[in-house]
């Protein structure tokens, strides 16, 4: 596990179950051209990540 996946915010199953899908959050971020070290792009991720788990 990388170490920036613990930077991972707090997620509800669902939105676990999506950044799962991505082989945890380091990879959900990347996917998505995000740096999981800037605070910002981690905002940006959890908004995503919401909005995905939201629509299924």
């Amino acid at each position: 596990m990388p170490a920036t996946d613990g930077l991972q915010p707090p997620l509800t199953p669902a939105e676990r179950q999506v950044v799962k899908s991505y082989g945890g959050w380091t990879s959900f971020m990347q996917a998505y051209g995000l740096k999981p070290w800037d605070s910002d792009d981690i905002e940006d991720a959890y908004r995503i990540v919401q909005q995905m788990a939201a629509d299924d």
